[in-house]
């Protein structure tokens, strides 16, 4: 096949430019997978004597795999795919450092990083007063470690360096460029994790001296310390890789000869964060290459891991050379009311590079915005829709799309207990959380509370339990024991009994109680939980007062602005069951029993087996949509406070939550449904503003 028969008007000009400090802004569909492979192809069958060779990054393993396929198995790449590398950075780096490395050790477990924080760093810690009250404590030890390994990682993320930013000037400079390029809410959200565990106290009035005295000459010499034991989590897998880069580059040891790269290309640019720029900075110059810069700036939405959509609107700033710039400004995904509509709704950010986008179906798509009363109603109609779909045939792939993973709880209940598969990733189960195993305890708490007392039972134990998930972390040992003693002195029969003795409290309790200030804090929290008169009532006051709920939440990092109470959709969808516990947890335990782990879509399936992400029903939040194609998308709760996030309010945050909506949108090749509520736990609730921007009303749902 000709090139100029392979790409169209748009795409051939990219392939053919002999630049290579390149930024290809790729609207969602226009095909630039292919486009960047066919770039490869005419730059090599060009070069004049030397064929160059060329890396290509991906962001996931997942679309590394698909580019690798798509390499092997197309006629028209034969020739030159032996001269293209097709990597992840992480499996970049991981490569240079093992072949620099004996017996490098990966930490990718939890048991992994628990047992190199509480032991491998012990004698670094323990130079650390308040790392090592929490370390050398039983109930605190396992929630320290995670923190600790998280917050290391994120400083990396955000380009920290362990070995320059050493001082609190240091610190601060830097801080100043992540203060320019939108990111100080990430580092913030670092601290955070901090202070719960009371390491710093974010209120201080320096808060970068308060880092500095209480994590950051650990995170310093504990990131050593695991280098020299040849342990590296994945961040260090680039991490290291960039300093072992810069070092080379510093004493003049370029890459040289057949091992040289003369084209790097990078795939989802938008979705690089602070440390994958600096690495792919450094493998540039390593190679004396320049950078090809392949994304979108409509789709920046990893914000959470530390990107910026700046680095792809502005490359020549923090890159470097100036950039070239090309756009694909066909659409072969969506057919054309859809692009319209997203194109509509896009063109309302200010952060962006404007584009004429069309479409290259000239079809109309069913698009269909339906208000219906609650979220129980829309769970019946959603179920009942999936079913038509799905049987008739004419759709073969649907996706269940919400901003929150609390919003999708629901909606594995339902699709469960019917006996309809789905696939949804391991960190959207909610069933393999630790938060689901603990709600139905506290609902147990309440059972036996409203049953009264109950010959062999221990209502002081259940109280602790509740009171341990207030505040986002538990009681410490001192101030557990203070409380149990005071407790026991008048041995309660019930946990409201309990309560009320906890009134009179003025021990420790998560800060200075000699008020019983504290101590009415917690009254308020469970006093909700025991008072209320159905299931629903009890789920939203869990939902809505115990913070020790949203830690163990799933497994992702990824709604660390915006986080909601996980439990809240399930409160709306409860009403159904009324007073009924027994058939809500009968519901539940069904809809337990027909789910199995489901792995991500970038692990192997069994033998044998199809993969779980090939199943025709999805459930998943925006932020997992994203590459993703769907015949019919249809978009939860599309209400105010929702779309966008009641949280987002500073404009770069609202326009990021402009860009999910605008992804989860364009995943739609055939039908797509936006859900409105008209009220939300009884409260009325309004159509997102998104709806409007796009030009479209909401029209009453009727059945049938």
């Amino acid at each position: 096949m000709k090139i100029t028969e392979a790409l169209d008007e748009f795409q051939l000009p990219f392939a053919r430019d002999n630049r290579r400090a390149l930024r290809l802004l790729a609207p969602a569909g226009s095909g630039k997978t292919h486009s960047l492979l066919w770039r490869c192809v005419q730059q090599w069958e060009s070069a004049p004597k030397t064929k160059p060779r060329f890396l290509l990054f991906t962001f996931t393993r997942a679309a590394r795999d698909e580019l690798r396929d798509r390499l092997r198995m197309a006629p028209e790449f034969a020739g030159v795919r032996d001269s293209i590398e097709v990597s992840t950075l992480n499996a970049w780096g991981f490569r240079r450092l093992k072949a620099r490395t004996h017996n490098l050790r990966l930490l990718t477990s939890r048991n992994d990083q628990f047992w190199a924080v509480n032991n491998n760093l012990q004698p670094i810690w323990s130079e650390h007063p308040k790392l090592r009250e929490l370390l050398l404590q039983t109930r605190s030890r396992n929630r320290t470690a995670k923190a600790v390994m998280a917050v290391m990682d994120g400083l990396k993320s955000l380009g920290f360096r362990h070995d320059i930013h050493h001082t609190a000037n240091e610190f601060a400079n830097h801080l100043v460029w992540l203060d320019s390029v939108g990111l100080v809410t990430y580092l913030a959200n670092l601290i955070r994790q901090l202070a719960d565990l009371e390491i710093v106290d974010a209120q201080a009035g320096n808060i970068i001296q308060e880092m500095e005295n209480g994590f950051l000459g650990f995170w310093r010499d504990a990131t050593v310390s695991l280098r020299q034991m040849a342990m590296i989590t994945l961040e260090d897998q680039k991490y290291w890789a960039w300093l072992d880069l810069e070092e080379a580059i510093a004493e003049g040891k370029f890459t040289t000869g057949i091992h040289r790269c003369d084209h790097i290309l990078v795939d989802e640019f938008q979705d690089v964060n602070c440390l994958d720029l600096r690495l792919l900075q450094a493998i540039a110059a390593v190679n004396k290459a320049e950078l090809t810069l392949i994304g979108d700036d409509d789709q920046a939405i990893y914000e959470w891991r530390g990107a910026s959509p700046q680095f792809i609107l502005q490359p020549q700033e923090h890159i470097g050379p100036a950039f070239t710039t090309h756009i694909l400004s066909r659409n072969y995904r969506c057919p054309w009311n859809i692009v319209m509509l997203s194109q509509r709704l896009i063109k309302h950010n200010t952060r962006r590079v404007d584009k004429e986008v069309d479409a290259a179906s000239p079809v109309d798509a069913q698009v269909d915005v339906l208000m219906l009363p609650s979220i129980t109603e829309t769970i019946d109609y959603v179920l009942a829709q999936v079913c038509a779909m799905l049987n008739e045939g004419v759709v073969k792939k649907v996706a269940i799309i919400g901003r929150k993973r609390a919003q999708i709880i629901p909606y594995q209940i339902v699709f469960a207990s019917h006996n309809i598969p789905f696939y949804a990733a391991e960190d959207l189960q909610v069933f393999l959380s630790d938060a689901f195993g603990e709600l139905k305890d506290m609902l147990g708490i309440k059972a036996r509370d409203d049953a009264g007392p109950i010959p062999g039972m221990d209502p002081i134990q259940d109280f602790i339990k509740l009171v341990d998930k207030v505040k986002r972390y538990p009681l410490s040992k001192a101030e557990r024991g203070s409380l149990l003693r005071h407790l026991q002195s008048e041995r309660p029969t019930t946990v409201t009994a309990c309560l009320e003795r906890l009134l009179t409290y003025t021990g420790p309790l998560k800060g200075n109680n000699d008020d019983c200030s504290r101590s009415r804090v917690f009254v308020s929290a469970i006093l909700p939980l025991l008072t209320a008169k159905t299931v629903s009532e009890a789920i939203q006051a869990i939902s809505d007062h115990f913070e020790g709920l949203q830690k163990d939440y799933g497994k992702s990092i990824q709604d660390v602005f915006y986080t909601d109470p996980p439990f809240l959709h399930l409160a709306d969808f409860a009403q159904r069951y009324g007073t009924d516990y027994t058939a809500f947890y009968e519901d539940l335990d069904k809809a337990i029993a027909t789910l199995a782990r489901l792995p991500d879509e970038d692990e192997k399936p069994a033998p044998n087996r199809e993969p779980a992400w090939k199943l025709p029903l999805h459930l998943m939040t925006a932020l997992r949509a994203k590459g993703k194609e769907f015949d019919a998308v249809v978009i939860l709760d599309a209400n105010k406070d929702i779309w966008p996030s009641k949280l987002a309010t500073t404009p770069e945050r609202l326009e990021e939550e402009r860009r999910v909506f605008y992804v989860a949108v364009t995943r739609a090749r055939k039908r797509l449904m936006l859900l409105v509520n008209q009220s939300i736990l009884g409260a009325p609730a309004l159509p997102s503003p998104y709806i409007g921007e796009m030009g479209l009303v909401p029209r009453p749902y009727t059945p049938g």
